[in-house]
């Protein structure tokens, strides 16, 4: 079988739900087609956090992975 090239986002920290969770929001500005307004879209990710470092409002990158919990498929990759 052929890996699937790992996906990486970059995010800011909104929330420290549990031990080794947390949640991260990304923005992305787009133009809409016909009516050429600008719009933000917002997406929040549950994201593994083994060591716990992450702080509330810090920029950090997340990397796709394996399932770990219904929600959660994503893990910090650097801060």
């Amino acid at each position: 079988m052929t890996e699937k090239k790992q996906q990486v986002i970059r995010g800011t920290v909104v929330k420290i739900s549990s031990a080794n969770t947390i949640r991260v929001s990304t923005k992305v500005t787009k133009v809409h087609p016909l009516y050429r307004k600008r719009y933000t879209q917002q997406r929040f990710f549950m994201v593994h956090d083994p060591l716990e470092t992450a702080k509330v409002g810090e920029l950090i990158t997340i990397a796709s992975c394996r399932p770990i919990s219904k929600n959660k498929h994503w893990v910090v990759a650097a801060s």
